[in-house]
């Protein structure tokens, strides 16, 4: 099957900590590469959050998906195994100081789930990649948001 990965790094104006946080907030999710709306989403008792549903928009077509944690390790990386009827993959959100703001790398690595889908997979691929540097940069800022 195909598979594309984009990567791209951008610079939260927050402390490590606030940008933490922010990533626990599902609605900050909106704004990653692939992501453009939070349906549904389930925080645990301690406000990590572990797991969405979303709507993702890429060449003009809808697509509904599931985000399941595929890792984290405390104000270093958060990871979700992402899917819809036409890819899978996974988002891997890594971070590290940066004097007194934070680095926030971004990597999406995705493929296509069977043979119709691989048709569509360099559309879908090029609409997400096309776009994808902006987006960490908007994902960034908005979790440097109080």
């Amino acid at each position: 099957m195909p598979s594309r990965t984009f990567q791209h790094s951008a610079i939260a104006d927050a402390l490590l900590g606030r940008v933490w946080a922010a990533l626990n907030d599902p609605k900050s999710w909106e704004s990653v590469p692939g992501v453009d709306r939070i349906l549904e989403s389930a925080v645990d008792t301690e406000g990590q959050l572990q797991g969405f549903s979303f709507e993702s928009l890429a060449a003009g077509r809808k697509y509904l998906g599931r985000a399941a944690p595929a890792g984290r390790e405390f104000e270093r990386m958060m990871a979700w195994d992402i899917e819809t009827s036409e890819v899978r993959g996974r988002i891997i959100v890594s971070l590290s100081e940066a004097d007194a703001r934070t680095r926030v790398d971004v990597s999406l690595r995705m493929e296509s789930v069977g043979v119709l889908s691989s048709v569509f997979f360099p559309v879908i691929a090029s609409a997400i990649g096309d776009g994808f540097p902006k987006t960490v940069e908007d994902f960034a800022r908005g979790l440097s948001q109080p």
